[in-house]
């Protein structure tokens, strides 16, 4: 009775501190998981699918959930129960516990043969999960393109194949684990019928006594029972290991880039950029830039022009290092940035892309991202600033309304002045404006352009732009053709001689109206 009484307690607590163990465990992993992705490259991402890096953080981590209480813990404690029970069984009657531990040896066989198996299996059934729930959220994210090209049926045979492809995975691991399920009854069985046969055997010449045989046989429940524990529990941790080992191997990828050990922080920031002799290649013997040598003065507006490829948006992206120059340095106030603290660096930059990119949540979240610490009045300020008032009053609440992913309630010309609030509330000495108005009609363009000019004053500008229109108030332009600088000078002594940049404004404004967009 001593002995009930007190198991209930134990049981509570044994069972409650692994359940504990076992989830803060899977909680550390996943917040380790989370933040390595977010420290990963771009270039990491760029090849990744976001659903597969999202499959893993979630579906793989939870895969996983039951591998230290379930799985590690319930080995343990059947480990050192079986152990207590071989031996009082061979101290009972060595010959019988001999006959009794016959089928172990066969266990160990088979779930030595099977088990590695299932575990590679497992991993295939975890690795399909992540590329159709790639898949899914593809489509998804691109569902406006499948309705508008009828793609419906298309896209429905591709997830039917997508989806076959795992159903036929999981159906290998299934039958699998069914033999591994076939092969333990069976040695559960034969354990017994050993002992029995042997034990009778010896009943019969008199070596062993009936009640010592009946003694021993009841505690073969002892043995087996934690044995068919075993096998099923170490089954169950192959699958939960397989979950882990794709976890393990995105936390085993080091980011491409990170800080130096002598990193150190830039406090004040002037805005002066330079770039020298900058190579950059994406793949091996594709350069994208080559020898890029320029000087943005602090407070300068620059603005970057030339056909589509030519490297544009690269060359902007190696200013916050999101990526690194192959060869050649970037250097902000003579600090070559490699040299700096990524977070310190980024903290002295706003940026204001083509595609805006707003989070699920209220136009009030969205906006204090740019700053969190921002008071009420700062917020209002950056609103007014970027033309948001203009159109927040139309909003069912407000600043308090939710906008959906990617802002999917609002226009393009309304995400756009979100997103630059969001880079006045940062009031950043440096400013990258990469075609921020290339998706908006004249109207939009117009108010666009005022909140533009508004946030470039006094600020290091940097301006990607397809219509010349909006970067004939930049200070400089740099012409760039399949990753050099091809001609460079002001706006008025470029259109005026012959080269790339003339032909640009040919094709837009037209040869007769060159000398009113001098002016």
């Amino acid at each position: 009775m001593a002995v009930y009484v007190i198991r209930i307690p134990i049981t509570y607590f044994r069972t409650y501190f692994a359940e504990l163990a076992g989830n803060r465990t899977i909680f550390d992993v996943r917040e380790e998981l989370y933040q390595h992705v977010l420290r990963l490259s771009l270039d990491y991402h760029a090849k990744q699918r976001t659903g597969a890096t999202t499959s893993r953080l979630i579906n793989d981590v939870n895969t996983a959930q039951g591998i230290l209480d379930r799985g590690v813990m319930s080995i343990l404690v059947d480990i050192i129960f079986l152990t207590g029970v071989v031996l009082y069984l061979v101290a009972f009657d060595w010959r019988l516990a001999a006959a009794s531990l016959f089928t172990l040896p066969l266990y160990a066989a088979a779930f030595g043969v099977l088990n590695p198996k299932l575990r590679v299996v497992s991993r295939e059934v975890q690795a399909e999960m992540g590329q159709m729930s790639g898949e899914v959220n593809e489509k998804l994210t691109g569902l406006p393109v499948v309705l508008a090209f009828v793609g419906e049926r298309f896209e429905r045979l591709r997830f039917f194949r997508q989806h076959r492809k795992y159903f036929d995975t999981v159906m290998h691991r299934v039958r699998l684990n069914a033999v591994l399920v076939t092969v333990g009854e069976f040695l559960n069985m034969l354990g017994p019928m050993i002992v029995i046969c042997y034990g009778g055997y010896r009943v019969i010449q008199g070596h062993l006594s009936e009640g010592n045989l009946v003694i021993f046989y009841g505690f073969l429940s002892h043995l087996y029972l934690p044995t068919r524990r075993l096998a099923d529990a170490s089954a169950a941790v192959q699958m939960q290991l397989a979950g882990m080992d794709r976890v393990f191997e995105m936390l085993d990828v080091a980011p491409q880039i990170q800080d130096a050990p002598t990193a150190h922080r830039l406090d004040a920031c002037r805005g002066l950029i330079e770039f020298e002799d900058v190579h950059f290649s994406y793949l091996p013997r594709q350069p994208v830039l080559e020898g890029i040598t320029l000087r943005v003065r602090p407070g300068q507006a620059v603005a970057i022009v030339g056909p589509s490829g030519g490297g544009k948006s690269t060359l902007i992206k190696l200013v916050p290092r999101f990526y690194d120059a192959t060869r050649g340095a970037v250097r902000i106030d003579g600090h070559d940035v490699r040299a700096l603290t990524q977070q310190s660096l980024r903290s002295h930059i706003g940026m204001v892309m083509q595609d805006p990119i707003l989070f699920n949540g209220t136009v009030r979240e969205n906006i204090l991202y740019g700053r969190r610490n921002a008071t009420e009045e700062e917020m209002l300020e950056a609103a007014r600033m970027a033309h948001v008032d203009e159109f927040i009053s139309y909003l069912p609440e407000g600043f308090d309304t939710i906008i959906g992913e990617r802002g999917v309630t609002l226009s393009g010309g309304q995400k756009q002045r979100v997103s630059i609030a969001r880079a006045f509330l940062r009031d950043p000495r440096i400013l990258i404006l990469d075609e921020a108005t290339s998706n908006l009609d004249s109207h939009a363009e117009s108010i666009i352009q005022d909140a533009l000019a508004r946030l470039m004053e006094g600020r290091t500008t940097l301006v990607i732009a397809h219509r010349l229109s909006t970067i004939i108030g930049c200070d400089h332009v740099v012409v760039i053709d399949q990753g050099q600088i091809v001609q460079e000078g002001t706006h008025d002594e470029l259109v005026n001689a012959p080269g790339l940049y003339r032909m640009l404004c040919e094709d837009q404004f037209g040869v007769v109206q060159l000398e009113d967009i001098t002016g």
